[in-house]
């Protein structure tokens, strides 16, 4: 037996998979990773399609080769994915029907047992839905959402107690099942942040800034966000996610032979400027392109005279997560003795699912971002080449089951995306959530959060979050309603009227394998 073991490669790890552990699982280091996932099939029930196996924070491939992944006797390994099952069985054997459930054990089983959580939305305390729609934003950002639920801070600092308010908070969006109120988490917030608190009424409170919400969330918390990396570097979770670094060249348009001056500026968002002094925006490109360029007065060391200055921005770190801020909301100066209002802009400005940085990269990072653009250019060439061959395999296996094959090659090509809809789907979103730093940059990034607002005033209407889910399917979070909703509808929040329009748009950088 010792030399079949030794001939087949066998060693034996312990599988993790939600609360489950699992002792002396084999595996053949000479075998295929399609014959490890049949014996994971056969302990876990679930289905090899479903699998995610993460051996040391990397997603196993199917085309691995097992032998040089220097896996070792007792390793942990982890898997998720959703079994199959109609019914979620208690640790004492008993059988429970889904609907004899309280919300609460729906949510804890469905996360246990199948590995879904289920969309929460939180309830409305009176004019906090900005605060709503900032927290279901940031929690999509998983990083984020995974070190704050895993990393509760000791001490009583305001800093700690809003830190660990949202950590109570993104917990119970996982496990409660139900919608409730985030009351501590705005009690500490209100107290940290007086101006929230004020009310319009003894009812309700005034109606807040979800930008200022959010980036108030984000100031009080880094710090709390410090970590060890794996060289041993001492790093900052918030700033590895959100800094972009501009290069920010300022040049006098009188004087061109006076030097140039030029620094580096950080920052946690991208503005698109919509009020373009009379010259329309109808994009977000054109927004972003504004902002990153402006004119402005100041007096020249030259001759000590003032003149016309050009600021021209240009990235030259990219984030992990791109925020941008749809600029709508304006100070609108009163007239006949009336009192000013924040006013907004209802303009219709389109955003895109895959938005392309490159353009506005500075030229030493556009070189080596072209290294990755290249790079995808030929992958899609081959994926393209693959394709072809697979559908002309799948004329041919329609031909040999004896089915009807269809004249018009649109429909045939339809029958075949549909066999190849979950596969595409997962792949998509391996793609999309895998962790950063292992691939190579191109400058895209995709879209998977969108904050919206009603209403036209800055000071009033409703604010909501639309957040990717899987594939193009999106989750709505309408304060304590959820619902679903395709990629077409989230393309459609761009204004124009008095429908819900994106006014924070949340982008993840795309990276190439």
């Amino acid at each position: 037996m010792d030399q079949i073991e030794e001939e087949h490669k066998i060693i034996h790890l312990e599988i993790k998979y939600t609360t489950e552990i699992h002792k002396n699982v084999p595996i053949d280091l000479n075998g295929t990773v399609l014959k490890f996932q049949e014996t994971l099939q056969e302990i876990l029930k679930v289905p090899i399609e479903k699998q995610k196996i993460m051996i040391k924070g990397s997603l196993l491939k199917q085309d691995q080769n097992l032998s040089k992944l220097n896996l070792k006797n007792g390793q942990q390994i982890m898997v998720m994915g959703a079994r199959e099952e109609h019914l979620l069985n208690l640790k004492q054997g008993k059988k429970i029907f889904e609907e004899d459930l309280t919300p609460e054990q729906k949510a804890i089983f469905l996360k246990q047992k199948a590995g879904i959580v289920l969309p929460i939305g939180l309830v409305n305390q009176g004019n906090t839905c900005y605060m709503n729609a900032s927290i279901q934003i940031l929690r999509r950002v998983n990083e984020l959402n995974e070190y704050v639920k895993n990393n509760a801070k000791q001490g009583q600092g305001p800093s700690v107690k809003l830190f660990n308010a949202l950590n109570d908070v993104f917990q119970k969006l996982e496990l409660k099942g139900e919608p409730f109120k985030p009351l501590n988490f705005m009690t500490i917030f209100f107290q940290l942040y007086p101006e929230f608190a004020q009310r319009d009424n003894p009812m309700t409170f005034k109606q807040q800034d979800a930008d200022e919400c959010f980036q108030n969330i984000l100031q009080t918390i880094q710090p709390l966000t410090n970590y060890e990396n794996e060289e041993g570097q001492q790093k900052n979770l918030i700033s590895d996610l959100f800094e972009i670094e501009l290069k920010a060249t300022i040049e006098n348009q009188d004087i061109p032979d006076e030097p140039k001056k030029v620094s580096v500026e950080k920052g946690k968002k991208l503005m698109c400027i919509i009020d373009n002094q009379s010259k329309p925006v109808n994009t977000l490109v054109e927004g972003i392109t504004v902002s990153l360029e402006e004119q402005m007065e100041k007096i020249s060391e030259t001759d000590q005279q003032t003149h016309i200055y050009k600021k021209t921005q240009r990235i030259s770190k990219l984030p992990s997560y791109l925020l941008c801020q749809m600029v709508r909301f304006y100070w609108k100066i009163g007239v006949q003795g009336k009192e000013g209002v924040k006013a907004k802009i209802l303009r219709n400005v389109a955003f895109p699912k895959i938005l392309d940085l490159f353009d506005f990269c500075a030229p030493e990072l556009q070189e080596q971002l072209q290294t990755g653009r290249d790079y995808e250019k030929k992958k899609n060439l081959e994926m393209a080449a693959k394709e072809t061959d697979e559908l002309e395999q799948f004329k041919k296996d329609l031909e040999a089951s004896g089915k009807m094959v269809p004249d018009d090659t649109r429909e045939i090509y339809k029958q075949f995306k549909a066999k190849k809809q979950q596969e595409e789907i997962k792949n998509h979103d391996d793609q999309l959530y895998r962790k950063h730093g292992f691939g190579l940059v191109t400058g895209n990034y995709e879209l998977i959060g969108v904050l919206t607002h009603t209403g036209r005033e800055a000071d009033s209407g409703h604010y909501m979050a639309w957040v990717h889910h899987s594939g193009d399917n999106w989750i709505c979070y309408d304060d304590e309603k959820t619902s679903e909703r395709k990629i077409e509808h989230i393309l459609d929040l761009r204004g124009g009227g008095d429908w819900h329009m994106g006014y924070y748009l949340l982008y993840r950088r795309l990276e190439i394998e």
